[in-house]
C-alpha cells in the first residue's frame, strides 16, 4: 500500500512499514518523518539519519528531542541498543500516540494541516464516516461529534496500521471483562464494524474487532448500551469516589443525583476505553488545568486511587473530563443570583418586565419584586442586582434603572450590569483561591528539601523518613504501597512534578514533604525535578485540597513555586 503526501519541500511515500527520506525536509516536518518511521517499527541511529536527510547529528537531537516530548504525553520511551533508537511496548501505545496527533493536527490551529495526510488517509476517513452516519441515522441516533470523531480517527488507525501489518492485541484478564464480551447485547456496536468488511474496506482480526468496540463503547455507552445495566458494584465505586472529592474540596455532593448519573455513565465509559487501552484526547486540558487547578489536583488524587484500585491508568485527559462533571456540580451548587425589582406599587407591569428578565438572564431563578413603598423594609443582604422603573438613592447595591416597557437599550444595560456582577464574582474567587496559597505555604516550613537523588525509589525513601512512624514494619509497608501504585500508574502530574502517595491507611501522622531537585531523575517515562510526597491519614482528607491547589499553581508557574519554597527552606 502506497500513500502520496504533498509537502511544501517534497514528496514522502510511504511503503510497508518503511517511510523513505527525502532530502530538503524542514526540522519541523523532519520531526514527523523520524517519528512515523519509529512508530513502524524502525531502528534508527542518529548517524543514519544525519546521513539520510542530509544534517548535523545537533540537528537530528534536537528532532529527537522534540519526538520524546510527543511521546511523553502517552507515557511512551525511546529505547536504544547498538542500532540505534526504536519504539519498544505493543501496538496500542503507538496507536494512542498517532491518534493525540491527529486530533491535535485537526482541532489545533498551530498545527500545520499540510502534515495530516502523512498520519491519517481522509479518503478513508471521509468513507467510513459516511457508511456509520447513515446507521446511526437509520437508528436514530445522534452521537456527538467529539464522541465520532474519536470512534472513526481509532477505527481509520486500526485499518491503516494492519494492513501494513501492525495488528493490535488485547490480553485476556479484564476486571468487568465477562460483561464486555457479550457483544450480542450490542448489535449497533457488530454492525458498525461487519458495514466495513461488507463495503470491502478491511477485514478485522478477532482482537481488532474486539479492541474497536471497546473503543466505541467507550466513547458511547449510554449511545450503544442503552438497555445494558451498570452493575452495583460499580456504582458502589463511583459513589465512593464522588465521596473522596467531596470531603476534598469540603463540598457535599450527596444530593446531587445528576452528579452520580453523569460519572456513573462517564467513568463507566472511561472503564471501557482503558480496558482497551486507550484514552479520549482533551483538547481543553489546558484550559482545565488553568482555571480549575484546585479542583483538578483533588479529582486527579480521587481518581489516582480509583485507578489504583482497579488496575487502570488513568491519563490527565481523562482527569480533565472528571473534573468538568465535579465543576457542572459545583455550579449547580452555587448561591442563586437574586435580583430585585422595584417598581411604584409593585404590580401593573411588573409581571410583563420579569417575564423578559427571565428569557434574557436564564441562569437567574430568583426574581422578587417588591414596591417602592416596601423597599425600605426589604432585607437586601442576598441581593446581587436591583432593577427599577423609578429613582433609587444612596443603596450599595448595583442598580440599572428602566424604562416601564424595557426597550432594547434597557435590556443592553441590564445584561451589562448583570455580566459585570457575574465577572467580578469570578475575579473574586480567583483572588481568594491564590489567597489561601499564603497559609499552606507557611505550614511547610521543615518540610522542604533540595538536593540530589539518583532515582525515584531513593526520592521516595528520602522524603518518607521525614515522617513520624510508630514502627519501621508501617513505614517500610507504607513506602511499598507507594512503590506499587507507581508501577500501576505514574504520579507524574506534568512540567517535572510527581506527586507520589501510598495507602492512607498506613499512615500514623500526616505529612506532606517536598523534594526539589538539583538535577531531573527519571519518573516512569518523564523527567522529574520536584517530589512532592502526600503522606496523608485517611481521616484527613481536608489537608488535600489547599496542597493540590499550591502543587497546581506549582505547575502552572514553576519559578514562583521554586521561589517560594526557598523562602520556606
Amino acid at each position: 500500500m502506497v500513500y502520496s503526501v504533498q509537502y511544501r519541500y517534497t514528496t514522502l511515500l510511504i511503503e510497508g512499514d518503511n517511510l523513505k527520506a527525502e532530502q530538503n525536509l524542514n526540522s519541523k516536518d523532519r520531526k514527523y518523518v523520524i517519528l512515523l518511521r519509529l512508530l513502524n517499527g524502525e531502528h534508527l541511529s542518529y548517524q543514519q539519519l544525519s546521513d539520510e536527510y542530509l544534517v548535523s547529528r545537533s540537528s537530528i537531537a534536537n528532532d529527537i528531542v522534540g519526538i520524546k516530548k510527543i511521546l511523553s504525553e502517552d507515557n511512551m520511551v525511546l529505547t536504544f541498543d547498538n542500532s540505534g533508537s526504536y519504539l519498544n511496548g505493543g501496538e496500542i501505545p503507538k496507536q494512542r500516540v498517532l491518534k493525540r496527533l491527529i486530533v491535535d493536527f485537526i482541532n489545533d490551529s498551530n498545527m500545520d494541516k499540510s502534515l495530516l495526510p502523512l498520519f491519517l488517509d481522509e479518503k478513508l476517513y471521509g468513507k467510513i464516516k459516511k457508511i456509520f452516519q447513515n446507521i446511526l441515522q437509520q437508528s436514530s441516533l445522534e452521537v456527538p461529534e467529539s464522541y465520532l470523531q474519536d470512534i472513526l480517527i481509532s477505527t481509520v488507525i486500526v485499518i491503516q496500521r494492519g494492513k501494513l501489518g501492525l495488528h493490535v492485541e488485547l490480553p485476556d484478564k479484564r476486571q468487568f471483562g465477562k460483561l464486555f464480551f457479550q457483544f450480542d447485547k450490542y448489535p449497533l456496536v457488530y454492525e458498525l464494524l461487519k458495514a466495513i468488511e461488507t463495503n470491502n474496506i478491511y477485514k478485522f482480526i478477532e482482537p481488532e474487532f474486539r479492541y474497536l468496540s471497546y473503543v466505541i463503547l467507550g466513547n458511547g455507552f449510554k449511545y450503544f448500551m442503552t438497555d445494558a445495566k451498570i452493575p452495583n458494584e460499580f456504582r458502589i465505586k463511583v459513589r465512593n469516589l464522588i465521596s473522596k472529592v467531596g470531603n476534598g474540596i469540603n463540598v457535599d455532593f450527596k444530593q446531587d443525583s445528576q452528579l452520580e448519573s453523569d460519572l456513573l455513565i462517564h467513568l463507566y465509559q472511561l472503564v471501557l476505553r482503558l480496558q482497551a487501552h486507550t484514552s479520549v484526547v482533551n483538547p481543553l486540558l489546558p484550559d482545565i488545568r488553568k482555571n480549575y487547578r484546585k479542583l483538578f489536583g483533588v479529582v486527579w488524587y480521587a481518581l489516582n486511587d480509583f485507578g489504583n484500585e482497579n488496575d487502570l491508568k488513568i491519563s490527565a485527559d481523562e482527569v480533565g473530563f472528571v473534573t468538568i462533571h465535579f465543576q457542572a456540580a459545583l455550579e449547580r451548587n452555587k448561591k442563586v443570583k437574586k435580583i430585585l425589582f422595584v417598581c411604584p406599587n409593585g404590580i401593573g407591569t411588573s409581571s410583563f418586565i420579569t417575564a423578559k428578565l427571565r428569557r434574557i438572564l436564564p441562569d437567574v431563578t430568583l426574581i422578587e419584586i417588591v414596591s417602592i413603598h416596601n423597599l425600605a423594609k426589604q432585607d437586601l443582604s442576598d441581593v446581587d442586582l436591583i432593577i427599577s422603573t423609578v429613582d433609587i438613592q444612596n443603596k450599595s447595591i448595583p442598580i440599572v434603572r428602566i424604562s416601564p416597557i424595557i426597550t432594547d437599550q434597557d435590556i443592553k444595560r441590564v445584561m451589562s450590569k448583570y455580566i459585570d456582577i457575574t465577572l467580578a464574582q469570578s475575579n473574586k474567587e480567583i483572588i481568594e483561591n491564590d489567597g489561601s496559597l499564603i497559609p499552606t505555604v507557611d505550614s511547610l516550613k521543615g518540610h522542604v528539601f533540595f538536593g540530589s537523588v539518583k532515582d525515584s525509589n531513593e526520592a521516595i525513601d528520602f522524603l518518607q523518613k521525614k515522617n513520624h512512624w510508630n514502627t519501621r514494619e508501617r513505614a517500610e509497608e507504607f513506602k511499598e504501597s507507594v512503590i506499587k501504585r507507581e508501577e500501576i500508574q505514574s504520579t507524574y502530574l506534568g512540567n517535572g512534578f510527581a506527586i507520589p502517595h501510598g495507602k492512607p491507611t498506613l499512615v500514623d501522622k500526616t505529612n506532606i514533604s517536598i523534594l526539589i531537585l538539583d538535577k531531573p531523575i527519571l519518573w516512569g517515562s518523564s523527567q522529574v525535578d520536584v517530589v512532592a510526597l502526600l503522606m496523608i491519614r485517611k481521616n484527613d482528607n481536608a489537608y488535600i485540597e489547599p496542597f493540590m491547589n499550591l502543587l497546581m499553581k506549582g505547575i502552572e508557574d514553576k519559578s514562583w513555586f521554586v521561589s517560594k519554597m526557598m523562602e520556606v527552606k
